[in-house]
């Protein structure tokens, strides 16, 4: 059965014979941004292999500092394997994309007609925003019953304003205004963060607003990398479909990004990087010696990078009764259906109507 693999050692990835292997580097990794760098490996190959069969590899998420060369380009892109690439600080950079071997030119001519009907393209980022606020009205709800006094009335009030603003989707005439609407209720839901982390955590990881670039304390580092990891791993999905990861409907297509990931990484960013965060601070698996400052950010360092691959893993193939079809699905596997029924809306928006992922467990 194929599955992603992180790597976080430093080194080459070689094609050996038809399989693949990381000859792995002496030294330590250094910053990207150094003034002194000139794209030139930290150190050499020790000559010390780890190889992994390429029939078990689904992907490849490469945290290191890895050289490859054509060769190895062209065999992952014969192999189907993407690779999606992270910087020094744990931020997603890049993706190598094998050739699509999924295409769809009807596909890719109803998506392109959606995003140009403004019509078609708000029912779609409507439903994208509506799905998202429900998943966080399901985490709050999750924790309002354990709260008590000031909290549990901070939890009733956001849950009050969110109703109201989910109720309201339907009204909305732009995507600005639901992109604002999204804003304000995750701004809010944020706020409730310091309650469902309880006060020893709170007292280690002060949490007072979202901020980005750079994130600005450790719990912003944690929102940051788990968005990321969100990210790619919707990008992932989509792959496998024949979507168009650049023809997004909610978030507006750009240069040098996978627009779709990020409206589909809204529904799932509940569900997967804050249920993490929480499990990983409330046991301790993550403490702030995990961290580390530089050039006025926060970031994770390799070990608390690691630790959260290793719970965001496990997690993915976690499984839940499917209540349509019946049987247990992971994850993951969620994902892959939530780009399907996308699919099937692009193909019959009349009888195959797309609506996001309600939470029901």
């Amino acid at each position: 059965m194929k599955r992603p693999y992180y790597l976080f050692s430093s080194g080459r990835l070689k094609r050996r014979h038809n399989t693949l292997a990381l000859e792995k580097m002496t030294g330590e990794r250094q910053p990207d941004d150094a003034p002194e760098d000139e794209a030139l490996p930290s150190a050499e190959a020790d000559g010390a292999r780890t190889p992994f069969p390429v029939e078990s590899v689904d992907s490849l998420f490469l945290f290191g500092e890895v050289d490859i060369n054509s060769k190895l380009i062209t065999f992952l892109g014969q192999q189907g394997i993407p690779a999606f690439f992270y910087d020094y600080y744990g931020n997603y950079t890049a993706t190598l994309y094998p050739r699509d071997n999924l295409l769809s030119g009807h596909l890719r001519v109803q998506q392109a007609q959606f995003y140009l009907s403004s019509k078609k393209r708000l029912v779609l980022a409507q439903a994208f925003v509506e799905a998202a606020l429900f998943n966080i009205e399901r985490v709050i709800k999750y924790y309002q019953p354990r709260l008590e006094g000031e909290a549990r009335t901070a939890a009733q009030v956001t849950l009050q304003a969110l109703t109201r603003d989910r109720e309201a989707l339907p009204k909305t005439t732009d995507i600005p205004t639901l992109m604002a609407v999204e804003g304000r209720i995750r701004d809010r839901y944020y706020q409730l963060w310091p309650h469902f982390l309880g006060e020893n955590v709170t007292r280690l990881f002060p949490f007072n607003k979202r901020e980005r670039r750079p994130p600005s304390n450790e719990l912003n580092a944690l929102i940051s990398f788990g968005n990321s990891m969100c990210y790619t791993t919707v990008l992932r999905q989509i792959y496998r479909t024949a979507l168009d990861p650049t023809i997004a409907f909610l978030h507006e297509p750009g240069d040098r990004r996978f627009s779709l990931s990020l409206d589909i990484a809204e529904i799932f960013k509940p569900l997967l990087v804050d249920r993490a965060i929480f499990r990983l601070l409330k046991t301790g698996e993550i403490s702030p010696k995990h961290f580390e400052k530089h050039l006025g950010g926060c970031y994770l360092s390799e070990a608390g990078r690691k630790i959260f691959v290793q719970h965001w893993d496990e997690r993915l193939s976690q499984t839940v009764q499917h209540r349509e079809l019946n049987r247990k699905v992971s994850y993951e596997r969620l994902i892959r259906l939530e780009c399907y029924k996308l699919v099937r809306h692009l193909n019959n928006p009349v009888h195959e109507p797309y609506q996001g992922l309600h939470m029901w467990w």
